[in-house]
């Protein structure tokens, strides 16, 4: 499996052309090969893809915007198409469930068939429909089905593949293996990131949980890279929305914990 970063995790660092390529050089100098990317105002896609090659990084997968592509604007469709060749991937990142959509059976329904409306127009031209979940998938639709349930069972396995992301599993109270496993053929990238306790808790219901670095948590993560293995997922991407301190030192903290792992 190949080891990357989302680029979100330094996204503080990527203003200016000369932060941009300081920071993925770091990124390359840690070990890393791999990055889930976007293109920033300051640089095309194509200057993107140069610098990662520049670099020996690989680019796992590109982004659109979910609405701009519902709405069936050709042009946004072949924007997406030409920025996901030349990252030389075929995954299209949307966005997350949008809240018109949350918290009832009805919206997880219509969500999952703007998906397919979307993934149905993306393989023509040999593309796909990326969704990255958060816990807000878990929210119980009663009778035990949640919108996460709804979006696997009632998309395209051929057109709407997953980002699948531990901290968010965890967060949601599900099983990560599990889960890995349910999807087995439609994960190419999963998102390793701890869900840690952080102090602080007033009362003793309260659960004040933060992101941390791989293997500075409570995730038991060798059956979760076990299941990664055996699931043939091609790229473990580390993603940290929230730092303590410097993102490159907690990247770096990431990467030994990979290594420590076996991925």
């Amino acid at each position: 499996m190949k080891k990357g970063v989302q680029a979100f995790t330094i996204r503080e660092f990527l203003s200016t052309k000369e932060s941009t390529r300081e920071s993925f050089k770091k990124v390359a100098d840690m070990g890393y090969d791999s990055v889930q990317a976007w293109t920033s105002a300051e640089m095309t896609a194509q200057e993107t893809q140069d610098m990662f090659k520049e670099f020996g990084l690989e680019n796992c997968s590109s982004g659109a915007d979910f609405g701009a592509l519902l709405s069936g604007d050709s042009a946004v469709y072949k924007t997406a198409i030409e920025t996901a060749r030349i990252f030389n991937t075929k995954y299209i990142g949307v966005s997350t469930l949008p809240e018109e959509y949350r918290y009832t059976k009805d919206g997880s329904k219509r969500y999952a068939q703007a998906l397919n409306k979307i993934a149905a127009e993306l393989k023509k031209e040999g593309c796909a429909v990326l969704y990255h979940h958060h816990a807000l998938e878990f929210y119980s639709l009663g009778n035990g089905v949640n919108a996460m349930d709804i979006l696997t069972e009632e998309t395209d396995p051929d057109g709407v593949f997953w980002t699948l992301d531990t901290h968010w599993l965890a967060c949601g109270g599900v099983d990560p293996v599990s889960w890995i496993k349910k999807l087995k053929g439609r994960v190419p990238i999963i998102h390793f990131k701890d869900y840690a306790i952080a102090e602080g808790a007033v009362k003793i219901e309260d659960v004040c949980k933060i992101f941390a670095e791989v293997g500075e948590g409570n995730i038991n993560w060798p059956p979760i890279v076990e299941a990664c293995r055996e699931t043939n997922i091609e790229y473990v991407i580390v993603e940290q929305d929230i730092c303590k301190g410097n993102p490159f030192d907690s990247l770096k903290v990431s990467y030994d914990g990979l290594c420590r792992l076996g991925v």
